[in-house]
């Protein structure tokens, strides 16, 4: 009876399930284009785990979030980014430099090309500015069906049942909603790890690691590995604005094949490994991980939807998917977080014009197989550039 009365009262016209970047990015174009939805996220609450740090916006990202946000919170990401780096630099364990190693899918570290570097919490919190009534936090995906009349049916794991006319799967790589519909379509273990990391620049920290590592983006290459390095440093833009205080950080990565990374160390905890890995390198890279606090670290498999050319097709039914949860590629390219705004974009560009919602979904798909093999494509490259040592 308590689920019967449910479904004659919750309804909504587009369901996103996931508060991730893509999921709230959508949710705030379809609010400003007038057209209903409601954000259903499994976690207690925006900051209930750890959701990473640096994101490196590039030019396609920053006009995805233009698009979709009004000017003023538009205005504000681009304030609360870090202070853009005056340069970037390739070296080795020793900061020698080093030439010809670049992966072309980058410019030159990304010099002259706007790119903007956003902390992801923060921008996360920004994505939540306004909508905030329209997102239903400890809501698990369950199950979807379709009903009498094509709408979708949703159930959580909590008994509760929604109704929509399009559902949105934007909840991530491990999307329990592509796992019900098309298990097929998980995405490949590629046999690559990445470690992240950040290391909070106080006065200490800033004198162990120098003014080089302070100072622009950069890439270390070692034996079958790649390292890289981008000073955070903000303005006070944030907490002028209201959100949550981020001390300046040096934000670290470290990406190669599992056999590279985890191979000789067993089970070792990240900041072991971190360790390991930088054993022999310059001391202020070494400084650089043993200051880092290990809360903040994480390690985890790289995984990349390879069959992006051979996707299924999902059918006409009122789903369709969005970022991770259907086109998840290595971090190697830096494209990952962009491809998932201009989803975002996208999408609700095409539910903005077209009046059947289920035609516009098809029309979006379209779009973005292609657009996402491309860029799933150019990751597997640059990937391939950074393990030059290897594959």
């Amino acid at each position: 009876m308590v689920a019967e009365m449910m479904d004659d009262m919750d309804e909504t016209r587009v369901a996103i399930i996931g508060a991730g970047l893509g999921g709230l990015c959508l949710a705030q174009a379809l609010t400003r284009a007038g057209i209903d939805c409601v954000v259903y996220e499994r976690d207690a609450g925006l900051d209930s785990r750890a959701q990473g740090y640096r994101l490196r916006i590039d030019a396609d990202g920053a006009g995805a979030l233009a698009q979709c946000l009004a000017p003023p919170l538009y205005d504000l990401f681009r304030r609360t980014c870090a202070v853009p780096a005056p340069r970037s630099r390739f070296v080795d364990g020793q900061l020698a430099p080093m030439t010809g190693r670049a992966p072309e899918v980058w410019s030159t570290a990304n010099e002259g090309t706007g790119d903007l570097c956003a902390h992801r919490q923060t921008l996360r919190e920004i994505l939540m500015r306004g909508i905030a009534d329209k997102v239903r936090f400890g809501m698990a995906f369950q199950a979807l069906e379709g009903t009498t009349g094509g709408r979708a049916r949703v159930t959580f794991a909590d008994g509760q049942v929604i109704h929509a006319d399009l559902v949105v799967a934007a909840d991530g790589v491990n999307s329990a909603v592509r796992r019900q519909l098309m298990p097929q379509a998980d995405p490949l273990d590629v046999g690559a790890v990445c470690l992240y990391g950040r290391t909070i620049l106080t006065p200490a920290v800033r004198a162990a690691v120098g003014d080089d590592l302070c100072g622009g983006t950069s890439v270390v290459f070692a034996d079958g590995y790649a390292g890289i390095i981008d000073p955070m440093l903000f303005e006070g833009g944030a907490v002028s604005a209201g959100l949550t205080p981020v001390a300046d950080y040096l934000y670290w990565a470290l990406i190669g094949p599992r056999t590279r990374l985890l191979g000789p160390f067993g089970r070792a905890m990240p900041d072991e490994v971190a360790w390991r890995l930088a054993d022999g390198w310059d001391p202020r890279l070494r400084a650089l991980f043993r200051q880092a606090d290990p809360r903040d670290m994480a390690l985890l498999p790289v995984r990349s939807a390879r069959l992006a050319r051979t996707w299924p097709h999902w059918g006409s039914g009122p789903v369709t998917f969005l970022g991770d949860a259907i086109h998840a590629m290595s971090p190697a390219g830096g494209l990952g977080a962009n491809v998932t705004l201009r989803d975002a974009a996208v999408l609700a560009a095409s539910l903005s014009r077209i009046p059947s919602i289920t035609a516009a979904a098809r029309e979006y798909e379209a779009e973005m197989r292609t657009r996402a093999a491309r860029a799933i494509h150019l990751s597997e490259v640059g990937a391939a550039s950074l393990f030059a040592d290897v594959f």
